[in-house]
């Protein structure tokens, strides 16, 4: 019932985020402008549709990432953006496109070396990854990530910092058909951690009961892993790191889902997240542009804190 309720409130915010903007359309327009032809009908096609759905599916993807990597960590705070993944991936993304490469090659390459960096620091040499050194050399990582990002902008051009500065603060101003089409590239391989959610709920039990359930445990980690670690990197191409979209939608989809890992409902949760934060930056202030992610970071928080507080209650004896 609550994953239901959550699909809708998705798709009513998706329905408003076509009508809203400088000029908000009503039901007769929006009907009129998806089906018929004229200024609205441009502006719908050409602006709004595509801006949606690549903010839908960055969302979703954040939300899935984050709730594998919270998942195959056994910590609430093992998301992309904190353990370094989403700064990674940004500086990459940021090299590739002062050097006028492809922004996708760019974040996946800057995401992998995260992941082969934290995997080799965290590993221990009998008892493999260990997940708490994970997240604590995750923050180093995200601070250096950072910090490294901060110093190519200080050498770029003016142009070229402003235009950096405002991608990094999470961003769907601009986003047309061939941002969707990139985005759509990442679909397949969001469909095997949709179908995840068994594994993940074996995989939390430790891993010496998931041996015991027949799971190849080394091997399930790996790819889970590498496939979060793609889809985090390709959203943060798409739209930048938008704070506290990964972090926050695992929490919610466990609640949710009745404490459970449930990818389906996480990535129902980054994609509402994401779309409600653009409604509010199209809403409130259309001709300042603000970023989206200010806004991801406003509802994110409050989220997040409402979640954990509800889930330590409901676990608490």
């Amino acid at each position: 019932m609550r994953i239901a309720a959550l699909a809708l409130l998705t798709l009513f915010l998706a329905a408003l985020g076509l009508a809203a903007g400088r000029n908000w359309l009503t039901l007769s327009e929006l009907a009129q402008a998806l089906f018929g032809s004229g200024a609205d009908a441009r502006m719908v096609w050409n602006l709004r549709v595509p801006r949606l759905l690549t903010g839908v599916i960055a969302g979703g993807c954040f939300g899935l990432s984050g709730l594998v990597f919270q998942s195959l960590l056994r910590n609430p705070l093992a998301s992309p953006d904190v353990v370094g993944l989403s700064q990674s991936a940004a500086l990459g993304a940021v090299l590739a496109l002062l050097a006028g490469l492809p922004v996708t090659l760019g974040a996946w390459a800057g995401g992998g070396a995260a992941v082969l960096i934290l995997a080799w620091l965290a590993a221990h040499p009998r008892h493999g990854i260990e997940p708490r050194a994970v997240v604590l050399q995750g923050l180093g990582l995200a601070i250096l990530a950072g910090a490294a990002t901060e110093a190519l902008i200080l050498r770029a051009s003016d142009g070229d910092a402003g235009m950096v500065m405002t991608w990094l603060g999470g961003t769907l101003n601009g986003v047309g058909w061939p941002e969707l089409a990139r985005a759509l590239w990442l679909l397949p391989l969001m469909l095997p951690l949709l179908l995840a959610g068994r594994a993940l709920d074996r995989l939390e039990l430790g891993d010496d009961l998931a041996h015991a359930l027949g799971l190849r445990v080394g091997a399930l980690r790996a790819g889970l892993g590498a496939l979060a670690a793609l889809l985090a990197a390709g959203a943060v191409s798409l739209c930048g790191p938008m704070a506290f979209v990964a972090l926050a939608a695992g929490p919610v989809a466990r609640l949710a889902a009745y404490g459970r890992p449930s990818p389906v409902t996480a990535a129902l949760a980054g994609a509402a997240f994401i779309t409600l934060a653009d409604l509010l930056a199209r809403s409130f202030a259309p001709a300042a542009l603000l970023p989206t992610g200010l806004y991801t970071a406003l509802i994110g928080a409050p989220v997040l804190i409402l979640a954990v507080w509800r889930q330590t209650r409901r676990d608490a004896p």
